[in-house]
């Protein structure tokens, strides 16, 4: 298996300080094979201090598969996705407990949005809080992976409104979790395979608010993904887009392509 890897992020015209944190890592674990992990991270905009909450976020998951990751990977392959999914929810409580008592301690407010995703050969496994995204892009399509935990989503999950009047909404903006905020800590936890040569991409809301899936198919399908250098300039040109769209927020699309 060939894995190509890229990160874009900006800031935005708006902000003056980018509350994203995001992070690839690859690495080869002998006979089990290539490993990636991608997350993506968005601190609230709206709270104090956002990026300490991403940062620490993503320094904790980082630390977990440098640190913890291994010692798992002997484990019987049958039992190792339970032994990680366990080893995640602890992690996220532990990230959730130590942003609410960094708030607490300076009397402010901090949250943040986590996805990320998880490949051991040809099986994945994902979590998600709040309304970054992962999506999938075959040679074929694009499939929206994770499930958006936000008020809009919930009124689009239970026929209230559909997903062109979620667009338009101020409810697009409202999260029922994020780590940091309540007991934000239970997540979206999803299991699958990957079949096919597949581009994993992870996004912020500052990105697929203005992009279509047809556009993120179109720039990052893996007919298109030849070297990295090649995905980071469509990540580039798809961040212009969004910006040129009048996108307010930070911006960031991490992109792992997986050739089989």
């Amino acid at each position: 298996m060939k894995v190509k890897a890229c990160i874009y992020t900006d800031a935005g015209k708006k902000r003056t300080v980018n509350q994203d944190s995001s992070l690839i890592k690859v690495a080869s674990a002998g006979k089990i094979g290539r490993i990636s992990f991608i997350a993506v991270c968005d601190g609230m905009g709206g709270l104090s201090k956002g990026e300490v909450a991403s940062c620490k976020a993503i320094r904790t998951l980082e630390n977990w598969f440098y640190e913890e990751l291994p010692l798992m990977l002997g484990i019987d392959q049958d039992k190792l996705w339970d032994a990680i999914e366990i080893s995640w929810r602890r992690l996220l409580a532990n990230i959730n407990r130590d942003i609410r008592r960094y708030g607490k301690h300076r009397g402010i407010k901090l949250g943040t949005t986590l996805t990320a995703l998880l490949q051991i050969g040809r099986k994945y496994m994902l979590m998600n809080i709040g309304d970054s995204r992962i999506y999938f892009v075959s040679r074929r399509d694009v499939q929206k992976i994770t499930h958006d935990q936000s008020l809009a989503q919930d009124k689009i999950d239970r026929g209230v409104i559909t997903e062109n009047e979620a667009a338009q909404s101020h409810d697009s903006n409202v999260l029922l979790k994020c780590l940091g905020q309540g007991s934000g800590s239970e997540p979206q936890i999803m299991r699958g395979e990957i079949r096919m040569s597949t581009t994993v991409v992870a996004c912020s809301d500052g990105f697929w608010k203005t992009i279509s899936e047809k556009e993120i198919f179109r720039a990052l399908c893996p007919q298109m993904c030849v070297t990295s250098e090649d995905m980071l300039d469509e990540c580039k040109k798809l961040t212009k887009t969004a910006m040129d769209r009048k996108e307010q927020d930070n911006i960031t699309v991490a992109s792992l392509c997986l050739e089989y």
